[in-house]
């Protein structure tokens, strides 16, 4: 995967396809027409649709004998140029909030049938219309500690914004969504009156990094970046994970924020049974404990909890007191707003 990073002046136009999503090199060469015994799913890519690969998609064909073919490049534009056209490319998406809400508002996502498999166990606010809850995650502070000499540690926001006391390159997310968020919060905004963002404020507040800072496009460069020190902290979503297989990378979950990614249907999907046959195996307890082997991201199948290991399961995003250090991620926010702010943020970028 190329993970050279985009300069100032090419932002924008890197910065157009991460207002729908992160695209990424195709697994399969771009999405195929669909078989009656497979399903098309179009993923994020690296570490997390390895996982999903191993933990769902191989144990799904075993059960069912339905082939799953993989993609990657989730984009809401494409997604809707597809319904659009009435010419449906993708079957299944895991969504996270911020393109969830856009999805649903357009009116690009079918209605789950909920009579073909319980929800009882799952937790009551990942399960919606449109969208059931398949991990919850944490964008959250992480860090390369080596970087810190055995000093103190990062451990918030405003820590981050410290280069004083915590010397070092930043590396940021190059979207708004989680971004503002979090320079709001370090300019002192209670977590529980962030919304609706101050979207000016935040971008003054990111203009320390503006020139300097490290700005990645996709989550995998990440890790790369961290264990380089190319950046000694940023954002993401996947430091647990990187943490428990050794990595010199460490997290914090003050200020981080808390969402939940859902599988959903696109509208007008050729394999619409296959699709809620898949939706009701993946959230079963025995899958989601199987995926945080590969990816540390929380179940969201309350039962899958006691078959994860007690030390792992302490550091995930479903844990009662990480919870509570930080803040609900709002999608519905996101979905009212983000082909504006977007805008506004790529303005910004650019200038």
């Amino acid at each position: 995967m190329d993970t050279r990073l985009i300069s100032r002046r090419s932002a924008l136009k890197s910065a157009l396809v991460t207002t729908a999503g992160l695209a990424a090199p195709a697994l399969d060469g771009g999405a195929r027409a669909q078989g009656k015994n497979e399903l098309v799913f179009v993923g994020f890519g690296g570490a997390y649709q390895e996982g999903q690969a191993k933990a769902l998609f191989e144990s799904f064909e075993k059960e069912t004998g339905v082939k799953i073919v993989q993609t990657t490049g989730v984009e809401i534009a494409k997604l809707k140029a597809q319904v659009e056209s009435k010419n449906v490319e993708w079957d299944i998406i895991c969504l996270p909030d911020r393109l969830r809400a856009p999805a649903v508002k357009d009116g690009l996502l079918e209605k789950l049938d909920y009579s073909r498999f319980s929800t009882a166990d799952l937790i009551k606010d990942t399960v919606t219309e449109f969208c059931c809850g398949a991990v919850t995650l944490a964008m959250q502070l992480c860090y390369n500690p080596q970087a810190f000499g055995g000093g103190k540690m990062p451990s918030g926001w405003l820590d981050f914004w410290n280069t004083k006391d915590f010397p070092g390159r930043r590396a940021l997310y190059a979207n708004p969504a989680y971004t503002l968020e979090f320079a709001l919060i370090a300019t002192g905004v209670p977590k529980d009156k962030l919304y609706p963002l101050d979207v000016e404020k935040a971008l003054k507040t990111l203009e320390v990094f503006k020139k300097d800072g490290v700005w990645w496009t996709q989550f995998p460069q990440v890790e790369q970046i961290l264990t380089n020190k190319e950046a000694v902290m940023s954002p993401w979503t996947r430091g647990v994970t990187a943490q428990l297989a050794g990595k010199p990378i460490n997290v914090s979950y003050d200020g981080a924020a808390i969402s939940y990614e859902g599988w959903v249907i696109p509208k007008g999907s050729k394999n619409y049974d296959n699709a809620m046959k898949f939706i009701a195996f993946a959230t079963q307890p025995k899958p989601q404990a199987e995926l945080v082997k590969y990816i540390s991201f929380g179940p969201s199948n309350n039962k899958a909890l006691p078959l994860i290991d007690a030390n792992v399961a302490k550091l995930l995003p479903s844990d009662p007191e990480n919870y509570k250090k930080g803040f609900l991620f709002s999608g519905a926010y996101w979905g009212d707003n983000l082909a504006k702010v977007t805008e506004r943020f790529n303005e910004w970028r650019v200038g």
